[in-house]
C-alpha cells in the first residue's frame, strides 16, 4: 500500500486537494505500478508560523 504524504501550507480548497489526489494517484498507478485502490494520500497542513524554509519562517518571508 503506497502512502503519499503531502505537507503544505494551509489554504488549499477541497477541490484543489481532490484534483491533487487524483493526479498523484494516477501517477502512482502509471509510473509505480500501484493498484489504484491501494494508494493512500494524506494532506498535512501547517500554518505559516509552523513552516520554515532556508531558516526563515514562512510568516516572516516578504516582510
Amino acid at each position: 500500500m503506497p502512502l503519499v504524504q503531502i505537507t503544505m501550507l494551509t489554504g488549499r480548497t477541497a477541490d484543489q486537494k481532490r484534483k491533487l489526489a487524483t493526479r498523484i494517484t494516477d501517477a502512482m498507478v502509471e509510473e509505480a505500478g500501484a493498484r489504484r485502490e491501494a494508494v493512500v494520500i494524506t494532506f498535512l497542513e501547517v500554518e505559516r508560523e509552523s513552516y520554515a524554509s532556508a531558516g526563515v519562517l514562512m510568516a516572516d518571508k516578504g516582510k
